[in-house]
């Protein structure tokens, strides 16, 4: 599999750092593609692993959840062309939900002020 010659197996998670101390996450596909929420792209777009990379040392995540690989990869593929949403739907959301996984603490918290303050002060996105 192209996936096993980079060293990373189907569905795994991966990150590459941007800006300070920040990573842009995605999901490990067999055919060595990656599959991740970007805001730089508008939403869920599937890239060689080359671009995703851009030329930065690509980290393992370390899974925790029992879903197959493939079911992952499943998930993800199937989110292709949903939009990007920082607060919403971010890559971070997008790796957990491919895995099932239900939003961080600090996500949800996030997304609850961000709720509060459009009840506050208008939505202004």
């Amino acid at each position: 599999m192209i996936a096993r010659s980079f060293g990373f197996e189907p569905g795994d998670v991966v990150a590459i750092p941007f800006g300070i101390g920040l990573s842009h996450y995605g999901i490990v596909t067999a055919s060595g593609t990656v599959i991740s929420n970007s805001r730089k792209h508008g939403g869920v777009v599937e890239q060689t692993f080359h671009d995703f990379a851009n030329g930065k040392r690509v980290r393992l995540c370390e899974r925790t959840d029992a879903l197959s690989g493939s079911a992952a990869v499943t998930r993800a593929r199937r989110a292709k062309g949903r939009p990007y949403s920082l607060h919403e739907s971010n890559c971070a959301h997008f790796t957990r939900w491919s895995h099932r996984q239900k939003p961080t603490s600090i996500q949800v918290a996030s997304a609850t002020v961000r709720s509060l303050a459009d009840m506050l002060f208008g939505y202004k996105r």
